[in-house]
């Protein structure tokens, strides 16, 4: 039998949005903002799973945060959400081999081939020439006005020590830079120290993430693929994160003006997802909070679908085709199409997918939910 985590694309959803935007609008410059909606086990989450796999393949960064895990009330919460899931090392090794090119060791294999500078002396550079050329190499990145100088200069300490690792003098300034960049708190004195300066609250934190979509397309890199799952904890239930009213409807807000913001966040593409109520709820859901949900309402309401629509909803997707959607399931996860399709249609009611009802019933943990 397949494993548990097969994964079956309805109606292309993963493939049009790596089409149209991952290789497209978002790679050109653009930014979005989309959201799935769908019962429990509807696949939300694993069709998130499958587009942060795309895009990492298409050269993107990739940060995924739960909702329900951690708390996004206020501005600087979600930004800091967003920069603790970014691998450092994704974001600092472009910028590495950038600065190797401009030394004049387009070869160089930062992580690979030691110290840059040993590297070119070794190889009949000049030491002071070396040494020159090494501490311009990442000077583009102050020169261009949409990076903040402070985001330019953790850029600067991080990819400097993939050039030269373990170089003393760089050890604690990078450290300073890795801590910043990832959203925690650093002291003012070391900011200041290690040439950053900037503090981390809502407005820097913002200007962290956009500063870094700008620096990125500098060397040639994609963007940032966003995931936030689980958008049904703002609504209350189990989980780490807690939110009043007053945080959810500061969640809302900071969403709201993630969206307003994109133009000024190239290659910024965000997903979300959660379950139906938190686009039904008209007291603690989107509606709730109008400035949000007039940004995300159909402009056109049309029969037909739309797959440029801000939100994708499962349960309707796998309800127009089910019985071709049953048998895609079923051959993904081992099981013989055709006896799943003669057993007869799923209970499609209530607040359970009929699609993890399948799934489970082919895993053999709820053989009864066949024939339902």
């Amino acid at each position: 039998m397949a494993e548990r985590g097969a994964f079956v694309d309805p109606d292309g959803i993963a493939a049009f949005w790596r089409d149209e935007y991952l290789r497209s609008y978002v790679a050109e410059g653009g930014s979005a903002v989309k959201w799935l909606r769908g019962r429990e086990g509807s696949g939300k989450t694993r069709l998130l799973r499958e587009m942060r796999q795309v895009a990492a393949a298409e050269g993107y960064l990739t940060a995924d945060v739960s909702a329900r895990e951690v708390r996004i009330g206020r501005v600087d919460e979600l930004y800091r959400a967003i920069l603790g899931g970014i691998s450092l090392d994704a974001i600092a090794l472009p910028f590495a081999i950038e600065a190797a090119r401009r030394a004049g060791a387009a070869e160089f294999r930062p992580g690979q081939d030691g110290d840059l500078e040993a590297y070119l002396v070794a190889r009949g550079r000049p030491q002071a020439a070396v040494a020159a050329d090494l501490a311009g190499a990442l000077d583009f990145l102050y020169a261009e006005p949409r990076i903040s100088p402070p985001v330019a200069t953790a850029l600067r300490h991080l990819a400097y020590a993939w050039l030269r690792p373990g170089y003393a003098q760089e050890l604690g300034h990078r450290e300073a830079a890795a801590a910043w960049m990832s959203g925690a708190k650093v002291s003012a004195t070391l900011r200041r120290r290690s040439g950053i300066g900037m503090a981390l609250d809502r407005f820097g934190a913002r200007e962290i993430l956009r500063s870094l979509l700008h620096a990125r397309r500098l060397v040639g890199g994609q963007g940032l693929l966003l995931t936030i799952d689980d958008m049904d904890a703002l609504l209350g239930g189990e989980g780490p994160a807690r939110y009043t009213r007053l945080r959810r409807d500061d969640a809302f807000e900071a969403i709201r003006e993630l969206i307003d913001e994109g133009p000024g966040m190239p290659g910024l593409f965000v997903l979300f997802a959660g379950r139906p109520e938190v686009f039904d709820d008209e007291r603690a859901g989107l509606l709730s909070y109008a400035a949000l949900a007039m940004r995300i309402e159909p402009e056109v309401e049309s029969s037909r679908p739309n797959p440029f629509d801000d939100v994708k909803d499962l349960d309707a997707v796998w309800r127009r085709n089910w019985p071709a959607w049953r048998a895609a399931l079923a051959e993904a996860y081992g099981a013989s199409p055709q006896a799943v399709l003669e057993s007869g249609s799923l209970v499609a009611m209530g607040p359970i997918s009929p699609v993890k009802l399948l799934v489970e019933a082919i895993a053999g943990r709820e053989a009864d939910t066949v024939g339902a």
